[in-house]
């Protein structure tokens, strides 16, 4: 329990963070621009909670899955995290490009390209740690 919990924490703080950076600094502008665009479907600012809440799952997905796949490592973190978002990713995208018109293909690619990157670095935190503690 105690494993997956620490796991969880560590590979959130890796995801949240790329996000805050990503998001929060790179592309706040092109996102508050976009959310005036589409004011009827958009928040003006982000629902922080769900946001904190995705990135707690994501990162207990990969803490479950590196368990049962016997992930120990940062290298194999690595990797599987970003094989493991870019299914979930391409999922996701793929429905929300087939019911919204706020999103167009490059943005899917784009997000999709964001998501793996996340994966990538919560799976690298993950495996590091599991490396650590056997």
């Amino acid at each position: 329990m105690k494993k997956r919990l620490i796991g969880t924490l560590l590979g959130f703080l890796a995801m949240f963070g790329f996000g805050a950076i990503y998001y929060g600094l790179l592309t706040a502008e092109a996102g508050a621009e976009m959310a005036a665009n589409f004011a009827s479907c958009m928040h003006a600012e982000p629902n922080m909670p769900y946001i904190i809440l995705a990135n707690v799952m994501g990162a207990y997905l990969l803490v479950y899955t590196f368990d049962k796949m016997g992930v120990n490592d940062a290298k194999a973190g690595a990797y599987q995290g970003a094989m493991i978002m870019a299914i979930v990713f391409a999922m996701s995208n793929l429905f929300m490009g087939a019911q919204f018109t706020i999103w167009d293909t490059q943005g899917l690619l784009i997000e999709w390209g964001v998501g793996i990157v996340h994966g990538l670095l919560g799976g690298a935190a993950i495996g590091a740690y599991n490396s650590k503690i056997g």
